[in-house]
This record gives structure tokens, sequence and C-alpha cells, in this order.
């Protein structure tokens, strides 16, 4: 059964009669159509998780920026502290 991806692969591997075919015509057909909507299920996730891989990496990017600007904030505060510190709060030796 390797290889056997859709109904019809199935009916082939099978060795399905056309008498057998027109019997079950309407499972066949049924069958067909569950297979369609579940490739365009397949489709709409694979591109789905694309998206959001796409998405996860934007917010990747946007949480390091982030994490840079506030290092960066942080140097800034602590210098302006320092600045702002009375110079008898100083030690000197």
């Amino acid at each position: 059964m390797d290889g056997v991806k859709t109904v019809d692969d199935l009916l082939e591997a099978k060795g399905v009669t056309d008498e057998e075919t027109e019997q079950f015509h309407d499972i066949i057909e049924e069958c067909r159509l569950r297979e369609a909507r579940i490739r365009e299920a397949s489709d709409a996730a694979r591109q789905n998780i694309l998206d959001l891989s796409e998405a996860l990496s934007m917010i990747i990017g946007t949480f390091a920026l982030v994490s840079k600007s506030v290092d960066a904030l942080h140097d800034e505060v602590e210098q302006l502290q320092l600045r702002m510190m009375p110079e008898e709060e100083f030690y000197r030796e």
C-alpha cells in the first residue's frame, strides 16, 4: 500500500472492478469529496503555520530590539543618576 495517497490510487491498488465502482459510487464520491476537503484544510494549515512562523519571527525581532533599547535606557539612567548625585555623596580616598 506504499504510494497510495488518493482514493483513485486505492481503487487502482485494490483492483476494484467497474461493477464494484458502480455499486459503491456514492461512497467513492463521498471519499473523493472528503479527500478534497482534507487537501484544502492541509493547505490552509500549512499556510497558517508559515504565517505564524513569520509573525513569531517578527515578535522575536521586536523583543530583541526592545531589550537592546531597555539596556541602553538603563545605562542612560545610571549616568543621569550619577550626574544628579550631590558631590558630597561620592566616595573619595
